[in-house]
């Protein structure tokens, strides 16, 4: 069930998250997603974006607990830090439990390259690769990104679905819809809507074809 996990660059250039155009902005975002899957709500996202000059800095923290009958059948931690410059990923680290695999990710960079260290293994990326975190409409156009979770390498389709009304809460909200999915191995498939460059709903099928969504509050 590790398509329950949210986790959330253009082609081959750099990724420019919003407001690195604005290198003035000084401001914080957060943001809580409820992610329900059928009726029940089994977990929680949180997205906390700071933006001070020409520094971004983002934090993700999920948490998912899949019960049946009231035991725990699956469960889901991640959290991790990114940190931008001018557009640039600079640093990036993230903790999983993934019902009880851990993978630990750190990943920093130098003039020409990144490099990561993957559960003890190192490696060294593009200086343009970026993590498929999804916060920003943006970062899904990475044709050279990792998983956020494992670090594995993934090239990422977008498919542009086009504009969408879409009611959450109560609120409607005039989206643009993608559906996104990993190339290399056919993995990381979801449908992205995003208010202007806010994401406000994450859908992905489960691996029993349950269907989770993670609504923004």
């Amino acid at each position: 069930m590790r398509t329950i996990a949210l986790s959330l660059a253009l082609l081959t250039l750099p990724v420019v998250p919003a407001g690195a155009d604005n290198p003035a902005a000084e401001t914080k975002t957060h943001k809580v997603f409820d992610i329900v899957r059928g009726d029940d709500k089994i977990g929680t996202d949180t997205i906390d974006i700071e933006r001070q000059n020409d520094i971004i800095t983002v934090k993700v923290k999920t948490d998912v607990s899949v019960k049946v009958m009231y035991i725990e059948v699956y469960h889901y931690e991640h959290s991790c830090n990114e940190t931008w410059k001018n557009g640039q990923l600079v640093a990036f680290k993230s903790h999983t439990n993934d019902n009880g695999t851990k993978h630990a990710l750190d990943v920093t960079a130098s003039p020409d390259k990144l490099s990561m260290d993957a559960d003890g293994k190192h490696s060294d990326l593009p200086k343009t690769a970026a993590p498929v975190s999804l916060w920003s409409k943006d970062v899904i156009h990475q044709n050279d990104g990792f998983d956020p979770a494992t670090g594995k390498r993934m090239a990422i389709k977008v498919t542009d679905l086009g504009e969408e009304v879409l009611t959450i809460h109560g609120t409607p909200h005039h989206t643009h819809h993608y559906k996104i999915a990993d190339t290399l191995k056919g993995e990381f498939a979801r449908d992205l809507w995003y208010d202007g460059d806010v994401l406000v709903r994450t859908k992905i099928i489960g691996s029993d074809n349950s269907v989770i969504l993670s609504d923004l509050r």
